[in-house]
């Protein structure tokens, strides 16, 4: 699951004193920062290697994995981390294509030895960054697609189109409130529209 800070419109209300309704989301926006501790003063890590990084990470320092061959840069801010995980960030040359995709598909995943399955993570404070190149995309969006199993036990892919919170010329910036073992890649696909507001 990789899922992005949520934009959310409120309906007018003639009962501004009323519970909220919406169920909670795990992607909810990062804690003050009053809430985190101060920065610890450490510098960050920074890996790069051309095609795969994987290395042990914490809620301190930060670090920046860069992916050389194509310029993506995967960043994990301090605190964001709650433990101790090993994190792969890559291309994934047999990776599923996503609809409207263009260019490399990425993974980025968790474990916590001596586990082998991946883990998901969800940040307990500032939101984790994906700068990836856009290529030709004039438009470009993150699709990730998250493996499952349908009802009869088949194997599935089920994508959910994210916005950038920025672009420039060459790339797209994603924040992401958590991740696992998902296919990440860029697509023209457009985010879903968040359905209306209900009507007071």
């Amino acid at each position: 699951m990789i899922t992005a800070e949520p934009v959310m419109t409120a309906a007018p209300t003639a009962m501004p004193t009323a519970e909220p309704t919406a169920e909670p989301s795990a992607t909810a926006e990062a804690p003050p920062a009053s809430t985190l501790p101060p920065p610890s003063g450490r510098p960050p890590l920074v890996e790069s290697k051309p095609e795969s990084i994987t290395g042990s990470f914490g809620a301190t320092p930060a670090a920046k994995l860069e992916l050389t061959k194509e310029g993506a840069v995967f960043r994990i801010p301090e605190y964001a981390l709650g433990e101790g995980l090993s994190i792969t960030f890559m291309i994934d040359k047999k990776g599923k294509k996503a609809k409207g995709g263009a260019g490399s598909i990425y993974r980025i995943m968790a474990q916590q030895p001596p586990a082998e399955e991946a883990k998901t993570v969800t940040t307990k404070g500032p939101m984790f960054t994906l700068m990836l190149p856009k290529g030709t995309v004039a438009s470009p969006n993150l699709a990730v697609g998250e493996q499952k199993k349908d009802d009869k036990g088949k194997d599935i892919v089920e994508w959910t189109v994210i916005a950038p919170k920025s672009t420039d010329d060459k790339t797209a910036t994603f924040e992401l409130g958590g991740f696992t073992n998902a296919f990440l890649q860029i697509t023209s696909e457009a985010p879903a529209a968040a359905a209306p507001a209900a009507k007071p």
